[in-house]
């Protein structure tokens, strides 16, 4: 079979499908629909003329020649990529993928610090919580990232960049309102404000469960209130008054500094995640002088903060 532009674009869909396991996340992953993917595998399926998935209620299932083809397929994709990375790599920022709480209400303030130590690394950063692989990675041009989950990763260089703390943050004058909450008492008319997303698949109330049931059992099955995809729009409406947020202590740091927000019963307590650092080539001199700066950044921000949980 002679390779042309239609077959290429059909294994495309093919490799995404076959990593994925699924037409409709594979669609996402392209920026196409669920039916030009199913549409695209079709094609190639008889073209070929034998099955390269058994479609099940629960998901796909690599056939036995599919499984072969996607092996060859992937590296094949994973091989371009990356060279096309290696020859672009002088010509274009380093590309940094970071989740967006963290992106927001840390890396941001923080990476004037290092664009004026290495001006010669310009940075892109851009703000996502997808799960990471490395042909992810290579696909999307990423550099580096950094993750806020509890994933174990493979075939990427990954290291653990900061411990993550949980606490229940609100204004001093949300806690005026409500002096019983304040007390530890009662929850009767307390709102409590979620992050919906705290990783890629993480389930409900992942982290205020978690606070709850170390800090106050009792209230464990009342947690009922409005859910966010990010961490930041949580504080944002603690911010504003309306309410209570569990939130990891390195995003509300600045705010418990100054004042505007209270860690409401002096507690923290361990997240189920931390913050991970993901490089495809860490001995890039680039890659390198990126996460040198980070890590150093995330441990003297750690002892900072170890002394504000602590006060």
């Amino acid at each position: 079979m002679q390779l042309d532009s239609s077959i290429l674009g059909w294994l495309r869909c093919f490799e995404s499908a076959g990593r994925l396991l699924s037409f409709t996340k594979a669609a996402q992953a392209l920026n196409l629909t669920q039916s030009a993917v199913s549409q695209q595998i079709r094609h190639l399926e008889e073209r070929l003329g034998y099955p390269l998935f058994e479609r099940h209620s629960r998901g796909l299932v690599l056939t036995s020649k599919g499984k072969m083809l996607w092996e060859v397929t992937s590296k094949a994709f994973l091989d371009i990529n990356q060279t096309l990375g290696q020859l672009g790599v002088s010509h274009r920022p380093l590309q940094v993928s970071c989740s967006p709480s963290f992106a927001l209400q840390w890396l941001i303030p923080r990476l004037t610090i290092f664009q004026r130590q290495r001006p010669d690394v310009p940075l892109r950063v851009i703000a996502e919580f997808q799960s990471l692989d490395r042909y992810a990675m290579e696909a999307g041009g990423i550099d580096v990232a950094i993750r806020y989950d509890p994933a174990e990763y493979h075939h990427l260089n990954a290291e653990t960049i900061l411990e993550e703390r949980l606490i229940a943050v609100a204004t001093p004058a949300y806690l005026k309102q409500h002096p019983a909450f304040a007390a530890g008492v009662s929850l009767d008319g307390v709102v409590l404000l979620h992050d919906a997303a705290a990783w890629d698949g993480a389930p409900e109330f992942a982290e205020s469960r978690v606070w709850m049931e170390a800090a106050h059992p009792a209230w464990t099955e009342h947690l009922a209130g409005p859910q966010y995809n990010l961490s930041s729009l949580a504080i944002s409406a603690a911010m504003n008054h309306q309410g209570v947020a569990i939130s990891r202590s390195a995003l509300v740091y600045e705010e418990l500094q100054d004042g505007r927000l209270v860690n409401v019963f002096g507690k923290h307590v361990p997240a189920p995640a931390r913050y991970v650092l993901l490089s495809r080539q860490p001995e890039d001199p680039r890659i390198a002088a990126f996460s040198a700066w980070l890590k150093k950044e995330c441990e003297q921000f750690d002892n900072l903060r170890q002394q504000l949980l602590l006060a």
